[in-house]
């Protein structure tokens, strides 16, 4: 499983939102977080064509009577690239791997499903810098 890895913390140290958690999901630190519901959040599992909202700051186990997980946002990520490559300036959305990223489509753009935006030209199967766009 491909995780994110905070790369530089943006404005005022990147943002940290809280975000609610069901207490049987099992979240590891940086993950990207998909929005399920309102502040509903659970880690991406290699769903395309979902809103992220964050990387997971910090660890959250099973059943361990927490509910609340905070996301960094407003950052500048590292992230394994899937399929297809990313160029400068493109922007990419999650990939059907987990914790992966791949150049965006129409769609996502329409739906608000892009993770970041590319800092270089990245190969399929390479690991790139981008910013965040959640």
């Amino acid at each position: 499983m491909a995780l994110a890895e905070i790369w530089r913390l943006l404005g005022n140290k990147g943002d940290r939102v809280p975000f609610i958690v069901a207490d049987a999901t099992a979240i590891p630190k940086n993950s990207f977080l998909e929005l399920t519901d309102e502040m509903l959040v659970i880690p991406h599992a290699g769903n395309v064509d979902t809103p992220i909202v964050g990387i997971a700051a910090h660890e959250k186990k099973a059943l361990d009577g927490h509910l609340l997980i905070t996301g960094i946002t407003n950052c500048i990520f590292k992230a394994l690239v899937d399929a297809g490559g990313a160029t400068i300036g493109d922007f990419v959305s999650m990939g059907s791997t987990t914790g992966e990223v791949e150049a965006s489509t129409t769609l996502d753009f329409e739906k608000g499903w892009t993770a970041g935006r590319s800092y270089g030209d990245i190969a399929s199967g390479e690991t790139g810098l981008f910013k965040s766009t959640f």
